[in-house]
C-alpha cells in the first residue's frame, strides 16, 4: 500500500467519496499483482476476480461479503494445510466447516431480540 494512504484517510475517503476509494483500491490491488511474480499474477488475478464477484453479488450486504471472502480464504488454507501435511505423513483432510452462508446470517440478523434499557 501506498504510504499515504492511512486507515484513517481509506475509511473516512470510503465515507465521502466511495467512488475514489475503488479507484484507490482498485490500483493497489493492481500494484500488488503486478509485484507478484508473472508465474503468479493470472492466479491473482482470478482470485481477485472471484472476490469482486461476491462483492457484486452481495453490494447490499457487506457482512455477507465479508463472511464469504473469509471462507474461501480458510478453504484455500485449508487445502495449502492438507498438502503440506501430506509430506509429513498426515494425509487426513478435513474440509473447512462453515454455519455463515447467506441465510445464517439473515437468520441471526432477523432474530434479535430488542432489550428495552431503563432510563
Amino acid at each position: 500500500m501506498s504510504a499515504n494512504l492511512s486507515f484513517d484517510y481509506l475509511s473516512e475517503l470510503y465515507k465521502t467519496n466511495p467512488e475514489e476509494f475503488e479507484e484507490i483500491r482498485a490500483q493497489e490491488i493492481e500494484k500488488c499483482i503486478h509485484c507478484a511474480s508473472e508465474s503468479s499474477q493470472h492466479r491473482l488475478r482470478g482470485i481477485q476476480f472471484q472476490v469482486d464477484s461476491i462483492r457484486e453479488i452481495h453490494k447490499s450486504a457487506p457482512m455477507v461479503v465479508c463472511m464469504k471472502t473469509s471462507e474461501m480464504m480458510h478453504k484455500s488454507f485449508d487445502n495449502l494445510r492438507f498438502q503440506l501435511n501430506k509430506y509429513t505423513g498426515i494425509e487426513e483432510y478435513v474440509e473447512y466447516q462453515s454455519d455463515t452462508t447467506e441465510q445464517n446470517l439473515k437468520d441471526k440478523q432477523s432474530s434479535a431480540k430488542v432489550l428495552r434499557l431503563r432510563q
